[in-house]
């Protein structure tokens, strides 16, 4: 049985053919030919018989591709609430009051949730609609300006203008004694919510009156309302929120008490009016060293300085900040001041210009050489620059920033002079250099005093 199981296997595993027992008859072999892989293109006759058939209109249209609507191009609008927020703060109220005209989404956003902006003392028309109304929403307040308007107003509603006599609010704060400043800066105040103020402006619409300036007495009465007025927004702790501030200041300098608090200070601009016969003590020991002392302790990257009036005395007033960035100086030509600041980039002095050929006051300048100012002497003196405002690119319209102040002084004032001299050939002057360099420029480095601010009184 094993046996046929082994043969059995054998016979369905062997592929072979058997062999018959007689030799088969010899036939003949026909060649198979050997087939070509070399592509053969189709006669142009049968290439028409075999092409595919257009397709139809249907299958056209499925396959067409639809085009996308057009998309509208990005405008503020279409920014996130967050980032439109964001920008918001970047703005001046000024600015964020005329945003607020363009359209109803920012006047809800803007006026809707804020009082953008209100003169202190309140104006009759706006304790009108208070009175009118049975209630109303103190809104976060951003611009508080105190402008000192002349205009006259009647404080009466309705009383008859036989028993009210007209008024102004520059008037309002003549007549009224320290005391009832601080009543009524409080009374009025305590309608205002100021958590959120942003700007603060207290330079009166004009500082002269009757065609002079104003006098020490009214200056006095201006300061104490001012200081009433920041005292209280201290109190509130709401002076930290300020980014804008600008003020009027006299040889007092009050504004020095309060400059620690404000940190957050963009732009910070002083309206200087003092008395024109300042004694030399006051002058050197209390007027210089609080100007000296206001301008170190800022924090803005914007300082303005509006010299209206001062006394005139020839000593130099050192302007030391490692915080301004930008330098806008408009007052006379005498005013000597000599910038140390390290993030300095421009310097912008305006400077008084009028028809006749009596332009510059510069110190000892000759009547026949006061047509043009003197760039870089007058206002502002350009020679404490070296190595004390390594960052400057601009100087009243000259480009100094590719002249370095890694080479000694020689050599960078030689350069700079060429700088200067260029610009005063195309302001009309007619000097040659050497006879412009004897009269507008130092011929050596100006000693800055070791000592500023109150370290004056003190050494």
């Amino acid at each position: 049985m094993p046996r046929y199981i082994d043969l059995l296997e054998k016979d369905w595993g062997n592929d072979e053919v058997p062999s018959p027992r007689k030799s088969p008859r010899q036939q003949r072999t026909t060649p198979v030919l050997r087939r070509s892989s070399r592509k053969r293109s189709m006669p142009p006759a049968f290439s028409s018989m075999f092409t595919s058939p257009p397709p139809s209109a249907k299958k056209s249209r499925k396959d067409a591709k639809v085009p996308s609507p057009p998309v509208a191009p990005p405008t503020l609008l279409t920014l996130p609430h967050c980032a439109i927020s964001r920008l918001l703060l970047c703005l001046d109220v000024d600015s964020l009051e005329r945003l607020g005209a363009t359209c109803s989404y920012f006047d809800q956003m803007i006026a809707g949730k804020f009082l953008l902006s209100i003169s202190l003392p309140f104006p009759v028309s706006f304790i009108k609609e208070v009175m009118d109304d049975d209630s109303f929403e103190k809104k976060p307040l951003l611009k508080l300006s105190c402008k000192k308007p002349r205009d006259d107003i009647k404080i009466g509603l309705d009383i008859p203008e036989d028993y009210s006599e007209p008024s102004s609010l520059h008037k309002l704060i003549i007549a009224s004694s320290p005391e009832m400043m601080d009543y009524m800066v409080f009374s009025q105040m305590s309608l205002l919510s100021l958590h959120k103020l942003r700007e603060l402006d207290l330079v009166p619409d004009s500082v002269k009156q009757e065609g002079r300036l104003l006098g020490q007495r009214i200056m006095d009465s201006y300061s104490i309302f001012d200081c009433s007025l920041l005292r209280h927004i201290s109190r509130l702790g709401s002076l930290r929120c300020l980014t804008r501030l600008d003020i009027l200041v006299d040889q007092n300098l009050y504004l020095e008490q309060f400059m620690a608090e404000l940190p957050n200070l963009l732009e910070l601009g002083l309206t200087i009016l003092t008395r024109l016969g300042l004694s030399k003590h006051v002058y050197l020991h209390e007027y210089v060293p609080r100007l000296e002392a206001v301008v170190a302790a800022s924090k803005a990257p914007v300082l303005r300085v509006t010299v209206v009036a001062e006394t005139r005395r020839q000593v130099n007033k050192i302007f030391k900040n490692s915080h301004v960035e930008k330098l806008v100086l408009t007052g006379p030509c005498t005013f000597n001041m000599f910038p140390v600041m390290e993030r300095l980039k421009e310097v912008v002095v305006n400077l008084e210009t009028s028809f006749l050929d009596n332009n510059c006051t510069y110190w000892k300048s000759r009547s026949d050489d006061r047509g043009l100012h003197r760039a870089g002497f007058c206002c502002v003196n350009i020679g404490a620059v070296y190595e004390n405002c390594p960052n400057l690119e601009r100087f009243m319209g000259v480009e100094v920033a590719m002249v370095s102040h890694k080479q000694p002084f020689n050599k960078w004032n030689v350069r700079i002079k060429k700088r200067f001299y260029d610009d005063y050939l195309q302001q009309g002057g007619t000097k040659d250099m050497k006879a412009w360099a004897k009269t507008r420029w130092f011929p050596r480095r100006p000693v800055l005093p070791t000592h500023i601010g109150y370290d004056r009184v003190l050494n």
